[in-house]
């Protein structure tokens, strides 16, 4: 990383982020792009399914960390989804929103490794955000506000 910063953003995170002219879409870009360890990626079934999670939780860090202004002010802070981790699939699969088959159950229930990058971890994290998105739009529709993704889960049961 600081390799990649001197070289490309004259050893400062604080030009990595003013690059991006305060949009989040724009800093997660360049995060994936210029450093490789925040490509979160996996193939599924021929295609390439780019999640992010990391990148995301670097924006959703730093506009938490200011409080949405200066260096964590971004126009389009909304656009970013939930982050694609375990916590959130097992929250929504405790909740009844996600549904697995029972294969799968098993393999979870008895603490297995999902491996990272099979169809298996792909699909939960991939319908973990699908899920949560929806969940967002209903509660637009439902309060007629808009909420961040990480906002989603309590505002559902309001």
């Amino acid at each position: 990383v600081g390799l990649e910063l001197e070289r490309s953003f004259g050893g400062e995170a604080a030009n990595l982020v003013k690059s991006a002219g305060n949009s989040a879409a724009s800093l997660i870009e360049l995060i994936t792009r210029h450093f490789p360890g925040f490509r979160d990626h996996s193939l599924y079934k021929g295609h390439q399914v780019f999640l992010y999670k990391r990148a995301q939780i670097f924006v959703a860090d730093l506009w938490g960390a200011f409080k949405g202004e200066n260096y964590g002010e971004f126009y389009d802070i909304k656009s970013i989804t939930i982050f694609a981790d375990y916590i959130v699939p097992a929250v929504l699969r405790e909740l009844g929103i996600l549904k697995y088959e029972s294969n799968l159950c098993c393999s979870i229930d008895s603490n297995s490794e999902i491996v990272p990058g099979s169809e298996e971890e792909v699909e939960i994290r991939a319908c973990s955000v699908h899920a949560v998105e929806k969940m967002r739009e209903l509660i637009n529709k439902k309060f007629g506000k808009q909420v961040r993704a990480s906002e989603s889960l309590p505002l559902f049961f309001e």
